[in-house]
């Protein structure tokens, strides 16, 4: 199943439309990294690094990476994608 909603996933146990609609765990997650929202990050669903990347060329705009990040704050999901933006600041 596919799904692209992470609203609640900052919760735990995570409540977000693939836990608790489809009752699955994620492939992964993209989460962009504080506090340039410059690059990101692809979390497993219990929030290991898969990978990692900087795009370049266009981004999406700045308010809605920084919603990605927000929508995940606080949660396992955030945790490589806080390390991976401290390490580029």
């Amino acid at each position: 199943s596919w799904s692209t909603c992470l609203l609640g996933c900052n919760r735990e146990p995570p409540s977000d439309v693939a836990h608790l609609q489809f009752k699955s765990r994620i492939a992964f997650k993209m989460v962009w990294c504080p506090p340039n929202f410059d690059q990101f990050v692809l979390v497993d669903d219990s929030g290991a690094l898969l990978n990692k990347g900087k795009p370049t060329g266009e981004l999406p705009y700045l308010g809605e990476r920084q919603k990605n990040y927000m929508a995940v704050r606080g949660s396992k999901y955030a945790v490589a994608a806080e390390a991976q933006g401290s390490r580029a600041a």
